[in-house]
């Protein structure tokens, strides 16, 4: 080790006894910037912005020393760090000839009272000897509604309250809401109303939202308004990218829960509906999560996951999860009606068959318990993706299963003969292909060679009338018959 020292100390003299001395110039020098304006993409006013960086390139022969400030001053929004130092101004910035600066920008806008985006500009000077140079910032601001943090309770996430106890809540499409870094709870009697075109941002794989035992959620959207839920980084970059939320938790309660032409996306799990493990027995869910016209896709585990849960779905397009698209467990009651369950899910390996039912659970007070599954129905839907088996039954007949499927496009190598599950074997169509139009983009649409065309009930329930696009749906009066899945093929 003494000799290592030595080498180091020897190293350290060389370089320095080598190096020239540097010849600062007083001429107007030019730099060259790696980019002439830095662009952030919507940024949520009262919260910091991601942090964008550029190079600042001396290209003289002799060192320079350049003066760098906001041109709008201490009451600019942007934050520099130059060379390593934080602040609003600097002067004396050493840069050698050849050599080149770091300088990072951060965002952090106030409110504007205004519901639309507005335009923030400013520009950083760079004064070498007299010479100013500009970059140019720009950033879009959004004014929100913000659900942060209020209670930490052991064994739970952060806790931000959309509606306290017995309180009702009513969201307006005015501004964005943004649940920042929590879980954004319904607490037990309470209840939140959410308008069409409303648009809920969750901040981090920490936050989510969570109805409580007897909470309840009414998002009702419309065809030309839906309700989104999805992650707050609004980067093209980010677009793609599951697991940058949580999920939305939903328990058992007296009223239904309703989410109708609503978006969902970029989540570990889409929706949750469970009974809350906690509450004794942990019973099958007196009342109803109702899916009507619903997208959830890209979860980083599974679009929709249930536990002892009931469900009525129509119009429901399930697409692409690391694991299940749809995974149904424990006892249940389930009416699917014009749905697409698919998965072509590109970011690593799937092992998991895209749709599953399990009437198995694990109780926190019985270990693994079976249940009843009451009757339900899966009709003129289609189930598909890439791997080779996307749908899978794991049901204990015992404590009595009826379920039945008709009328459906089943991508697998499972048997699909028993009669009291498929009971037209004529009306399972197994591993056709649906011709969806590009399932790489989330493009479900069906071509006009889908094999899932003129397949389904001609007699139209009267929530399936038009498909996920709001096209009607031919019935029984016309001559055409409906198509399989959530959208109808028009040419």
């Amino acid at each position: 080790m003494r000799y290592l020292s030595v080498l180091a100390v020897l190293l350290a003299f060389t370089f320095t006894a080598c190096r020239k001395d540097e010849v600062f110039t007083d001429e107007p020098g030019t730099l060259v910037f790696s980019q002439d304006t830095v662009l952030f993409d919507t940024i949520f006013t009262e919260v910091a912005s991601v942090t964008k960086r550029f190079t600042v390139r001396n290209t003289s022969d002799n060192a320079v020393r350049v003066d760098v400030t906001m041109e709008s001053g201490g009451s600019s929004p942007f934050l520099l760090n130059v060379d390593g130092a934080s602040g609003e101004s600097f002067n004396d910035v050493e840069i050698l000839g050849g050599d080149s600066v770091f300088v990072f920008v951060v965002a952090t806008l106030g409110a504007n009272n205004a519901g639309d985006p507005f335009i923030i500009e400013d520009r950083i000077q760079f004064n070498t000897n007299g010479n100013v140079q500009t970059v140019l910032i720009n950033a879009w601001g959004q004014d929100a509604h913000y659900i942060r943090t209020e209670e930490l309770i052991a064994g739970l996430p952060p806790i931000g309250y959309i509606a306290h106890e017995n309180e009702a809540v009513h969201w307006v499409n005015d501004k964005p809401y943004v649940i920042y870094g929590c879980y954004g709870v319904v607490d037990e009697g309470g209840s939140l109303t959410i308008d069409p075109g409303v648009r809920v941002y969750f901040h981090g794989p920490g936050s989510g939202m969570w109805i409580y035992v007897n909470g309840s959620i009414q998002a009702v959207g419309t065809v030309t308004d839906p309700i989104t839920f999805q992650q707050d980084r609004l980067e093209a970059l980010y677009d793609d990218l599951p697991n940058q939320w949580d999920r939305i938790w939903i328990n058992e309660g007296t009223a239904e829960n309703r989410f109708e032409n609503c978006v969902i996306k970029n989540a570990l799990i889409g929706i949750q509906a469970q009974t809350f493990p906690l509450t004794t027995g942990q019973p099958l869910s007196t009342n109803t999560l109702v899916l009507q016209n619903v997208n959830i896709q890209n979860c980083f585990t599974a679009c929709l996951y249930s536990e002892n849960y009931r469900i009525k779905a129509t119009n429901l397009l399930l697409s692409d999860a690391g694991q299940y698209s749809a995974v149904l467990t424990g006892g249940g009651q389930y009416t699917f009606n014009h749905f697409t369950i698919a998965n072509d899910w590109s970011f690593e390996v799937r092992q998991s068959p895209t749709f599953l039912i399990n009437n198995s659970f694990s109780s926190i007070e019985d270990g693994v318990v079976s249940r009843a599954i009451e009757t339900s129905t899966f009709t003129n839907g289609i189930i598909h993706g890439s791997n080779t088996n996307e749908f899978q039954l794991l049901l204990d007949e015992a404590p009595g299963v009826a379920v039945t499927f008709d009328r459906c496009i089943i991508k697998t190598d499972q048997a699909t003969d028993d009669s009291d599950i498929f009971p037209d074997q004529d009306r399972i169509y197994r591993n056709i292909s649906p011709g969806f139009a590009d399932p790489a983009v989330w493009n479900f649409h069906l071509t006009d060679v889908s094999q899932a065309k003129s397949k389904a009930d001609p007699i139209v329930d009267f929530e399936a009338q038009k498909d996920l696009d709001d096209r009607d749906r031919p019935n029984f009066s016309d001559d055409a018959v409906p198509d399989l899945g959530c959208y109808e093929q028009y040419d």
